[in-house]
């Protein structure tokens, strides 16, 4: 009997920061509403020195729409943030089997 194992093969998204350098995320969740979609996303790393030293900082963003083009924008609203922030954070959780810390402030 053929082992049947799941391999996972992660959402790779590429970004160019405002210098134009490309950066490379996996998407991890998204979220949408009516109006609006949401990601949840962390840094992507390719080697196993980078895997292992990575921090895996989990950033939520918000997709927009303009003129025909779509990019990832911050959540300037702290309330909209906050309650897509605990959607997305839940919903990766759930995902990975895992657990996150919110930082103490």
């Amino acid at each position: 009997m053929a082992n049947e194992e799941e391999f996972y093969e992660p959402d790779i998204i590429s970004v160019n920061d405002e210098n134009g350098n490309e950066i490379l995320f996996e998407l991890l969740e998204r979220y949408e509403t009516d109006e609006d979609v949401y990601v949840a996303i962390t840094r992507y790393y390719e080697t196993d020195e980078e895997i292992v030293e990575g921090d895996y900082e989990v950033i939520i963003l918000k997709v927009v729409s303009e003129d025909g083009e779509e990019y990832l924008a911050e959540i300037e609203d702290e309330i909209e943030f906050e309650q897509i922030s605990d959607i997305l954070m839940a919903k990766v959780e759930e995902k990975f089997d895992v657990e996150y810390f919110e930082p103490e402030q």
